[in-house]
């Protein structure tokens, strides 16, 4: 069946994209500042937060992206209901 809400639809793709880049963006942090880090500015320490930080955007950005779809699927489960209805 066609997608009724286009919109919806890239904007569910660039919510799981977004989630992608900012999960890959929290373990290169978490590389870089385990590796790089060490100086009193910037403990070893920090480098745990840039990874939960980029598990919890990810998880975050992924989540949204799965209600959207969800909201999506019952929409088109409740259309196809209505038109079953009506043909009785």
């Amino acid at each position: 069946m066609e997608e009724k809400y286009k919109a919806l639809g890239l904007l569910r793709k660039t919510f799981k994209i977004l989630a992608f880049i900012a999960g890959g963006m929290g373990v290169l942090f978490f590389i870089i500042i385990l590796i790089a880090g060490g100086t009193p500015e910037t403990p070893r320490a920090t480098s745990l937060l840039a990874l939960a930080l980029g598990v919890i955007y990810f998880l975050f950005f992924y989540t949204i992206s799965e209600v959207i779809l969800l909201f999506s699927d019952i929409e088109e489960n409740t259309r196809r209901t209505r038109e079953l209805l009506e043909k009785k």
